[in-house]
């Protein structure tokens, strides 16, 4: 992480650029019939984040947010959050909250597989959320008791 503004700006414009190209290794096809994705441009000082919505689900592939994680290795302390937009014509408050967390160290799945196509409701795309929240419950009970 770089501590200076330059020094942020230069590390989201080459992790941005990262993203696009391996959306667009997955996605080209996709890209041809209309919108299938959008990447933020939107910079904020401060923020290590990049964002991406899919509104086509064909996108949301284990082997692309792999990919994306991977970008990460050169970039530790920025994230990529994935949002899934519903479906063309599914307009409900339910798909606000579908989100892919991807960090360097883990990819967290926030999604309501319950609202998925049929073929990706078994699909996990890393860990769930329930997994994680237990797992960093059992870091503050362990931490806890250390500090007895």
């Amino acid at each position: 992480m770089s501590g200076d503004a330059a020094g942020h700006k230069r590390e989201w414009r080459l992790l941005h650029h990262g993203i696009v190209q391996v959306i667009d290794s997955y996605g080209c096809e996709l890209a041809k019939g209309g919108r299938a994705v959008w990447v933020s441009s939107k910079r904020s000082p401060g923020c290590y984040s990049q964002f991406v919505t899919l509104y086509d689900l064909r996108l949301l592939q284990p082997e692309m947010l792999a990919a994306l994680r991977m970008l990460l290795a050169k970039y530790r302390d920025w994230s990529i959050e994935i949002q899934v937009a519903a479906p063309a014509g599914e307009c409900t408050w339910d798909w606000r909250d579908m989100i892919i967390e991807i960090s360097y160290g883990r990819i967290i799945d926030r999604m309501r597989h319950d609202l998925l196509p049929d073929h990706l409701r078994q699909v996990r795309f890393g860990t769930t959320i329930d997994e994680y929240n237990e797992e960093m419950a059992a870091k503050v009970r362990r931490l806890m008791r250390q500090q007895v």
